[in-house]
This record gives structure tokens, C-alpha cells and sequence, in this order.
């Protein structure tokens, strides 16, 4: 893939639509048409430190954007189609956005890059609030104690959301209708995550919760064992049955899901030291066999583990 910086990016073919601002609100309609892209975008600030940005966009070519770097912020990402991509710079880690898939992060300080694949059209909706905004309305605070990350199915998507991209944005009532929609977007998002986590702990009482949390502990200390989920249940004084349902309500991952992804991500941390060889590392995050530790570490780090030994040399 070619790596675009965004100024290259939409230096040809950008026609401004609309514009609009004053002190709390900015509202700008674009189509940008050359040889790598065909997008419509809306970019709103629909006030002070909250950002709605409605895109559509056809990729004729492939390409990868870096982003800016961030600070601390939430951001809520609705896909209505197509596939969205996006890479970890400091981990090469992807993390890949499905059509009717509504996200939720809190993240800061996160270099990434959005990766753009030939004919793949996209629509979505991404609202972002910024740390600023945090701050000023505490009780984001008692939702989003630490970094966060969760995803769910929504399968009527298009037709809660889909008038944002039907809507033409050149009536005054724009600001007031962009304004409105953002925080219904983001009161529905956020009362669907209360929903769903309620239904989590329903199902478990304080006893099974607190042995779940065992057991991922129990992972977290020796992710290297051959640890089975039947001699875990057995560590943790819980059935199986509850403990792969609890398990997987707690912590959004199944229980070979969470190892795995523990296991990689030691890994790097291990491949990054240049100590130690790519047999020895997958020894010590409790793969036997190397074959399937490089095949594991590159579907999901889109590189090889000497790949990683070999930017450490420089």
C-alpha cells in the first residue's frame, strides 16, 4: 500500500460545499474526488471540544493515512457499510470495524494509521469527545475509569442512522439538527452499553463474578502454561459451562481469545528486547510449536515475528 499524508491526500479534487462557523460550531460539507478516493464528508464541531464527522467514501486505490496523534478522548464509531481498518503504530496491531458494528474507546496517546483497501466503500459515523470535555462533565469519569475498548452488534443500523447521510446540509437548521443528533447518538450508545453490561452481571452472582476475575488472573501470571480451561475451572472452584459464559460476559473475549491475545502481545515485548530468538520467544509465551506462533503473531500484527527483530537492530 502507498502511505498518504492527509495534505496529499486532498490536495486534488476538494470542492468545499458548504461552510459554516462561529464560536461554537463548524460545519463543513466536502467532496474530494481524484485518483484514490471518492468522498463526501461532513466535519462538525457541534460545540466546544465534540466532533461528528459523517463519511462516505469510495476507495479506487489502495492507500494508508496516518492520524493524528491523540490525546485523551472517547470516541463512538457507528459502520452503516463496508469495513474500516485501522493499525496500531506502536504495536502493528489491527483492529478492523464490520458493517452494523457500533464501537466504543477511550483511549489516549494512540498513533494510528487508517488502512484503505481497492473497492472497498465505506460509511460511518464517528463522534469524538475530547478530554476537555471529560473533564468538564464528571460523570464520564464514573463510566470510563481507564482505557476502554468494546464493540457491539447492531443489526438496524441503516435505518436508525442512515438520514445523516440522506439529509443536505445547507439549511441554518443545520446546527441545531447536528447538535441534536450527535447527543442522541451518544445518549443511545451509551444506554446501550448500560443495558448490555446490567445483562452481564445478571447472570452471575457476587461469588461467580469474584471467581471469573480469578481465573483471569490465574491467565494474566502464567499465560506461558498449558493451561486448559478444565484444570482452570477446577483452580477457581467454578463449572466450566459458567466459567466460559462468565468469562466471555465479563471480558467481551471467549477464554482462548484472551490467552491468545495475552500471549502475542508478551511476545512483542519480548521481540522488541532483541534477546532472545524467535524460537525462544514463542517457548516463553507457551507455544510448542514455532509454525504456529509466527502464523499467530502475523495475522495479527501483519508481520512476521523477525520483522519486529529486525526494526530493533536499528
Amino acid at each position: 500500500m502507498t502511505y498518504l499524508a492527509r495534505t496529499k491526500l486532498y490536495e486534488t479534487g476538494k470542492v468545499i460545499i458548504k461552510e459554516e462557523k462561529s464560536n461554537s460550531f463548524i460545519k463543513q460539507v466536502a467532496s474530494i474526488n481524484n485518483q484514490y478516493i471518492n468522498l463526501n464528508i461532513i466535519n462538525v464541531m457541534v460545540e466546544d471540544n465534540i466532533y461528528l464527522n459523517i463519511v462516505d467514501n469510495e476507495v479506487k486505490q489502495s492507500y494508508i493515512q496516518k492520524l493524528r496523534s491523540k490525546n485523551k478522548q472517547l470516541q463512538i464509531r457507528i459502520i452503516l457499510q463496508g469495513k474500516l481498518e485501522k493499525l496500531d503504530q506502536s504495536t502493528n496491531e489491527k483492529n478492523i470495524y464490520n458493517e452494523n458494528e457500533i464501537s466504543v474507546e477511550y483511549k489516549q496517546g494512540i498513533e494510528e494509521s487508517l488502512l484503505n483497501k481497492q473497492g472497498e466503500h465505506i460509511k460511518y459515523i464517528c463522534i469524538t469527545l475530547n478530554e476537555e470535555y471529560l473533564n468538564e462533565n464528571g460523570f464520564f469519569s464514573n463510566i470510563f475509569k481507564e482505557y476502554f475498548s468494546k464493540k457491539f452488534y447492531e443489526p438496524d443500523s441503516k435505518n436508525k442512522f442512515l438520514e445523516l447521510f440522506n439529509r443536505e446540509y445547507t439549511s441554518g437548521l443545520d446546527k441545531i439538527y447536528l447538535k441534536n443528533k450527535t447527543m442522541e447518538v451518544i445518549l443511545y450508545v451509551l444506554e446501550e452499553l448500560r443495558k448490555k453490561d446490567e445483562l452481564k452481571l445478571n447472570d452471575l452472582n457476587e461469588e461467580d463474578i469474584h471467581r471469573v476475575k480469578k481465573a483471569k488472573m490465574i491467565l494474566d501470571d502464567s499465560f506461558q502454561e498449558n493451561m486448559t480451561i478444565a484444570l482452570l475451572s477446577k483452580k477457581v472452584a467454578l463449572n466450566q459451562t459458567k466459567l466460559k459464559k462468565g468469562f466471555k460476559k465479563l471480558f467481551n473475549k471467549t477464554i482462548h481469545e484472551y490467552l491468545q491475545d495475552l500471549r502475542l502481545k508478551k511476545a512483542m515485548e519480548y521481540l522488541k528486547t532483541n534477546k532472545y530468538s524467535v524460537k525462544e520467544v514463542s517457548l516463553l509465551v507457551g507455544y510448542t510449536n514455532q509454525g504456529s506462533f509466527s502464523y499467530a503473531f502475523s495475522n495479527r500484527f501483519q508481520c512476521l515475528p523477525r520483522d519486529i527483530q529486525k526494526k530493533s537492530d536499528l
